[in-house]
Formats: C-alpha cells, sequence, structure tokens
C-alpha cells in the first residue's frame, strides 16, 4: 500500500515539477558514499544558481518504509521540486531493521547515518565551492520520526547548522500512551532491546519508548517545525499527531512563529485528499526556507 501511495504522490509532484521548468535547472549527484554499510548512499540536486551565492540552505529529505523497507529515491519528487526553487536538496538511503527480529541495525544506528550523511554533505559542499551554512531535515512516515528524532536530540552533533525541519506523518510518541501494547514491538525493534515482562513492570520498557519518542525532546530551545498529520490515517495513530501538536502549544502558544501544523482531515497516510492542505503545507516550507535559509 505504501509503495502505491509513494507512486502516486511521485506522479503528482512529477507533474508539478514538469509545469515549474521556468525556474531554476539542477544538475544530480547520485548515489554518493558517506558510510560503510551497504545503503550509506545520498543523492544531491544542485541549482544551477547555487554558486551564485554567498550562502545556500540545503534540504536532507528521508524516506519513509516502517524503518525495514523504503529507497531515497522515493524523496526525490520532493528533491526536484525544491531544487527547482533554488534550494540544494539531498535524499538518503540508510540500514534498515529487520521486520519482527530485534537486535539488528537499531533507529540510533539510523541516528548515526544521518549525521554522517550531513557531514558528506559539508564535504561536497567544501569539494564544490556551495558555501551551505544551513541545513534542514525533513521526512516521511519512518523518515520523519528519525529526522526529528535526530533534530531535536542531536542538533548540536549536526556538521551543518541545522536551521528547521520539516516531517510528514512521523511517529512522534512511541510509548504506550499513542500506540497501545503495540509500542513495546515496536520499541523493541527500534532499539535493539528484547523487552521483558520485568522491564515492562519496572518502567525499563517506558523509559526506552520515550528516549526513542521525538515528542519528549520538545522544549524551549527546540528549533523550529513544521509537521503534517492526517485525519484518517490507519498506520501511524492519532496519538502521534495529538502529542505533537499538544508539546509544541504548551511549550510555544498557538501555530505559527515557532511551528506550523498541517491538518490533512480527509487524507490516509499517504496524505492524498486534501489538496488545500497540501498547499498550506508546501507555504510553510517555502515560508521557512525563506526565513531560515535567507533566499
Amino acid at each position: 500500500m505504501q509503495k502505491i501511495l509513494a507512486l502516486i504522490l511521485s506522479i503528482g509532484l512529477m507533474f508539478s515539477t514538469f509545469f515549474g521548468l521556468i525556474g531554476d535547472k539542477y544538475s544530480v549527484y547520485e548515489n554518493i558514499r558517506y558510510g560503510e554499510a551497504a545503503r550509506d548512499l545520498v543523492t544531491i540536486y544542485v541549482p544551477k544558481t547555487a554558486k551564485d551565492r554567498e550562502a545556500n540552505g540545503c534540504i536532507l529529505f528521508i524516506h519513509g518504509g516502517s524503518w525495514t523497507g523504503g529507497e531515497k529515491e522515493d524523496m526525490a519528487p520532493h528533491c526536484k521540486k525544491l531544487a527547482m526553487k533554488g534550494y540544494i536538496t539531498a535524499t538518503m538511503s540508510y540500514s534498515l531493521c529487520e521486520q519482527g527480529e530485534v537486535g539488528g541495525t537499531t533507529v540510533y544506528t539510523m541516528l548515526d547515518e544521518i549525521g554522517m550523511c550531513i557531514e558528506a554533505i559539508k564535504r561536497f559542499s567544501d569539494e564544490n565551492g556551495l558555501h551551505i551554512t544551513a541545513l534542514a531535515t525533513s521526512g516521511y512516515s519512518a523518515g520523519g520520526h528519525i529526522s526529528m528524532l535526530y533534530s531535536y536530540s542531536r542538533p548540536e552533533t549536526a556538521a551543518i547548522p541545522l536551521a528547521f525541519t520539516a516531517n510528514r506523518v512521523g511517529p512522534s510518541d512511541m510509548t504506550t500512551a499513542a500506540w497501545g501494547e503495540g509500542a513495546y514491538g515496536l520499541s523493541s525493534m527500534l532499539t535493539g532491546v528484547e523487552f521483558t515482562d520485568e522491564m515492562k513492570a519496572n518502567g525499563e520498557a517506558d523509559r526506552l519508548c520515550r528516549e526513542i519518542s521525538p515528542v519528549y525532546y520538545v522544549n524551549e530551545n527546540t528549533m523550529p517545525s513544521i509537521f503534517a498529520y492526517a485525519g484518517a490515517d490507519p498506520i501511524v495513530t492519532k496519538g502521534n499527531r495529538e502529542a505533537m501538536e499538544k508539546v509544541f502549544k504548551d511549550t510555544f502558544g498557538e501555530s505559527g512563529s515557532c511551528y506550523e501544523y498541517i491538518f490533512y482531515p480527509l487524507s490516509g497516510h499517504g496524505l492524498l485528499l486534501d489538496p488545500a492542505s497540501e498547499t498550506c503545507y508546501y507555504k510553510a516550507l517555502y515560508k521557512y526556507c525563506e526565513t531560515y535559509f535567507g533566499y
């Protein structure tokens, strides 16, 4: 189902990109290696105008796939759409968990890989005179989860200063409050720890669930954020969007200067049935680029 939704979204973005050809054209640098793992590759899109600027921003897009699948090419339409607007963009693949297995790749591996990918983008920038001075993370679904988790829990480790994060249907709360008992299975897979009955009873399992939940890292110093959720999403539970909206509202007040919450009331996980909301999302994204990248 996710592959079908991704295909439909890609077709839509392809047409929007085609009809935007009056904007900036770009060069594509494919499969740049950023680490030693098989999937440690990033593709970078560079608008022709990038070298004319004294400073550039870059948006790093991270694919979804339930932490067990997906490809960086899934995010290519978004990269192209923003590259046509003059922004350097990138899309990364990353190591994946094995469905139903515990103890292999973990979410901590994925976070480390995001950091290594940003280092590679900086090297690429330095080698090509692109002067990338600010970076935004952006992810879809599971990619939204690790994008938010990295941006909120490890911003000081980024080789390029993080300006903002923009994410779509990303799981924000991996605790039982959002997922029920299913939280333990997901969090066990992501942390690489087999949750025992004793761990559930003494609170250690819940601590680990919170440790990989972006919502628990939000505070008054959290970077500007855009997040989008769907009203009829059968995959990412409504507890995730409710938790995200609440913590940002409690911390910063109403949506506006520090965050933008875009709601897609009719859509499922693919965000396909609310064109007005999609327009609002991209309007917010372009506004953030202009504000935090300076162009």
